[in-house]
């Protein structure tokens, strides 16, 4: 069942991402209010806000590989709003004229109750709803022209991890701690149970891994079925440590997670990373070159993602605390030569230099910036 709102249709011509070259437009970035549920879209030539918003409420936003658009996951508004930066290609044959648009709000959504867990991989975005465990799954190559979805019936409210990878979608459980697979006809095939307390996932190459309260379950695509392999935590691993948020990059042949105070190398081996300080937010920057950390100390780290080792660390905000109910904490956005920090304390966005780790400049946006999602586009400018 599809639940519309509203949809403002246009045909429009679908998209590319790809990596911020020298002189390129340094892209859009989309931040969104804790408070008041706004959302701004601030031109990072320009330094302007080119965009502002009244949503169904605060929300946590995501930007939409291979398109110029933005999910703004409304959680406790029951709503999923779909923004267009107004950064756009027009394809000339041999190269793509980049345009500058003006901004604005494509489509708002019902995906069902308390949508939460987000996940884009290829043209496909997810969404799971944990108020009834249903999964609404996009074409992102149809944004832009409709905002349809197709939603997949888990069998009871959870807190879950969706991934669709290929023609299959995996629905993973924290309660239940298992993974069903599902085919993208809406049919069961597998499950794989053995992840207590699963949450995160991520996707690399042609495996998925999910965190566990006891190590990472991974899920091998082969053929048209998967293996499932099991990495433990180290023995005498804290007992408070366990693999939640899971990332991964293309660059690299494993996933980054984090794991007590410091985060977690996990392909054949689990390899902890040490840090000063708990990690709260941490990303690779786009051409996979680095690991960008920010940690409760209030300090961002640049980190080779091979080993772990710190190159460079900057005190950013102030101390972070720990997360509970009305909280908000600093949001992280990474490009490839820039990490953009969210101050929720003094309404502020940080634009740091990865290379040298500088602040070089800050965008007052106001209010208490939640999250935030970057936005560029490479195409010929006249």
């Amino acid at each position: 069942m599809k639940r519309w709102l509203f949809t403002t249709v246009a045909a429009l011509a679908l998209v590319g991402l790809a990596q911020q070259a020298p002189g390129a437009h340094p892209g859009r970035l989309v931040v969104a209010d804790a408070k008041d549920g706004s959302l701004k879209v601030l031109d990072l030539e320009t330094a302007q806000v080119v965009g502002t918003f009244s949503t169904p409420g605060p929300a946590n936003v995501y930007p939409v590989t291979g398109t110029p658009y933005v999910f703004a996951v409304h959680r406790e508004a029951n709503r999923v709003s779909v923004v267009y930066s107004g950064l756009w290609l027009e394809d000339h044959g041999d190269h793509e004229d980049l345009l500058l648009e003006k901004p604005y709000v494509f489509a708002t959504l019902n995906t069902g109750p308390k949508p939460t867990h987000y996940f884009n991989h290829g043209h496909h975005a997810a969404i799971f709803n944990d108020g009834d465990g249903t999964v609404a799954v996009f074409d992102t190559r149809k944004l832009g022209v409709v905002a349809d979805f197709k939603e997949y019936a888990t069998g009871a409210p959870d807190h879950g991890a969706p991934v669709v990878m290929g023609d299959a979608l995996l629905s993973g459980s924290l309660n239940r701690g298992v993974v069903e697979v599902y085919t993208l006809a809406g049919r069961k095939v597998l499950e794989f149970p053995g992840c207590p307390r699963l949450h995160g996932e991520a996707v690399a190459g042609n495996t998925t891994a999910f965190g566990c309260d006891d190590g990472v379950l991974l899920l091998e695509r082969r053929g048209n079925g998967f293996a499932a392999r099991k990495l433990a935590e180290p023995a005498g691993s804290p007992a408070n440590a366990r693999v939640g948020p899971l990332v991964a990059h293309q660059a690299h042949p494993f996933f980054i997670g984090n794991f007590g105070q410091g985060l977690a190398r996990l392909d054949a081996r689990f390899t902890p990373y040490p840090l000063p300080a708990n990690p709260v937010r941490f990303a690779f920057s786009a051409d996979g070159r680095y690991l960008v950390v920010l940690t409760a100390d209030g300090r961002l780290h640049v980190l080779e993602p091979a080993d772990g080792k710190v190159l460079r660390s900057l005190g950013v905000v102030g101390p972070v605390a720990a997360g509970g109910e009305g909280a908000v904490r600093p949001s992280l956005a990474v490009g490839t030569e820039h990490a953009y920090v969210a101050d929720p304390q003094k309404g502020v966005v940080l634009e740091v230099e990865l290379a040298n780790l500088q602040v070089r400049r800050s965008f007052e946006v106001g209010g208490t910036p939640l999250s935030l999602a970057l936005v560029w586009l490479e195409g010929v400018r006249h």
